[in-house]
């Protein structure tokens, strides 16, 4: 959780921590570095993706990619029909698309696409075919 580069994602974060240490869960919360934040964002920003913040999305898959063998990528569509022509929410919780200065979804769905094209991940576009 990005619980320190923000001061409004602070006390959320830290109450969700302390919920988490109280009960007697197996989940282990970690915080990310403001330092490694910058540093993503710097990187990305050298690649052209010229946002106020990236997406969570964003970071986190780039997070992914220094950890684990594997990445897929689902969800990262910046456009607000899909595939299918049917309407696409850019959030989870809500309907309301991106605030145009905040997240740069188009430049961050290109780079993603330049990483799929050469390997380095796959990404995953429309719907999911069904488990065998």
């Amino acid at each position: 959780m990005p619980a320190f580069s923000m001061k409004p994602g602070t006390d959320p974060s830290l109450r969700a921590y302390y919920a988490l240490a109280d009960t007697s869960s197996n989940l282990t919360m970690l915080f990310a570095n403001p330092e490694f934040l910058r540093s993503v964002g710097k990187f990305w920003k050298g690649r052209g993706v010229h946002a106020k913040r990236l997406s969570t999305g964003l970071f986190l898959v780039s997070l992914a990619l220094g950890l684990c063998e594997e990445v897929t990528t689902y969800g990262f569509w910046p456009f607000s029909v899909g595939l299918d022509e049917q309407p696409v929410s850019h959030h989870y919780y809500d309907n309301i698309l991106p605030y145009k200065w905040f997240h740069a979804m188009p430049e961050e769905f290109v780079q993603l696409w330049q990483l799929h094209k050469s390997g380095t991940l796959r990404m995953r576009v429309g719907c999911c075919p069904p488990q065998e």
